[in-house]
């Protein structure tokens, strides 16, 4: 029923119609920037799939069963992505080379491997306090 009344009100078929355009000129975007090696520009365009999840977080609650039948299908994608992704790290991490690892260590390098942490270099030195000479 809440998916017969979300298809008949225009705002929301409209909301739709303009999600799905949004997401092919982001699309489109990376494609020109890639081709024009542009890396950095990618990362300042609109995440995909926060875009869709915007979408689906403004309609009411009123539709409760279609959200959540469509962030339970939006997940599955991402999760499994990730399931896999730790995994084939942890083989790469744990080869026949380092067969000794403990669980904790073998715990704590897939942690450092699939944690992306870019750390502030130049806050880090103003905070260090500077070597006096003698």
């Amino acid at each position: 029923m809440e998916l017969t009344d979300i298809a008949d009100k225009d705002i929301w078929v409209s909301k739709f119609k303009c999600l799905t355009a949004t997401l092919e000129d982001v699309a489109r975007q990376k494609a020109i920037l890639a081709q024009n090696h542009q890396w950095s520009d990618i990362e300042n365009l609109p995440k995909q799939d926060q875009l869709v999840f915007e979408t689906w977080n403004a309609i009411p609650n009123t539709y409760i069963n279609m959200k959540k039948y469509a962030f339970g299908v939006l997940s599955i994608f991402g999760s499994t992505y990730v399931c896999e992704q730790v995994f084939s790290n942890m083989n790469y991490i744990k080869n026949k080379y380092r067969s000794r690892l403990t669980d904790d260590s073998l715990q704590a390098c897939v942690k450092m491997k699939v944690t992306y942490y870019s750390p502030d270099v130049q806050t880090l030195c103003t905070e260090v306090q500077e070597q006096k000479s003698h």
